[in-house]
């Protein structure tokens, strides 16, 4: 059974996602973060994330030593991540390894599976 922290953290995820109106933040350009932005923005942070494919959320945690911690609907889980010179972030959790470009849009954050401007959504992104 989920601890109450942690239902209270979904329970404010699911609030801010249902405010974001679906395609509102993204019509400006998109602007791909670069590495430092990146690191300032994830480390000692928590991130929810949204998968555009799935509607799921997960709850995100990247810590300065390279270690990711996520929850969401299928438990928990413990990675390394890495952020490449371009921006790229990897994690590498599971056995798998994923690389996403995170980028600001209207004042929305996201990711895609590259860094061109048509890339499509993977992710909506929000900052706890």
């Amino acid at each position: 059974m989920p601890s109450t922290s942690f239902t209270r953290l979904v329970f404010a995820a699911l609030a801010t996602f249902a405010i974001l109106l679906p395609g509102a933040a993204f019509a400006e350009e998109r602007t791909y973060l670069s590495k430092a932005e990146i690191e300032a923005g994830l480390l000692g942070k928590t991130v929810v994330s949204k998968n555009i494919a799935s509607g799921k959320l997960s709850q995100w945690e990247f810590r300065a030593d390279g270690t990711v911690e996520a929850a969401g609907g299928l438990g928990r889980a413990t990675g390394t991540w890495s952020v490449r010179d371009d921006g790229q972030t990897c994690v590498k959790m599971l056995g798998r390894t994923g690389c996403r470009y995170w980028f600001r849009q209207g004042g929305a954050y996201a990711n895609a599976d590259t860094n061109q401007a048509d890339a499509p959504v993977v992710a909506q992104v929000r900052y706890l």
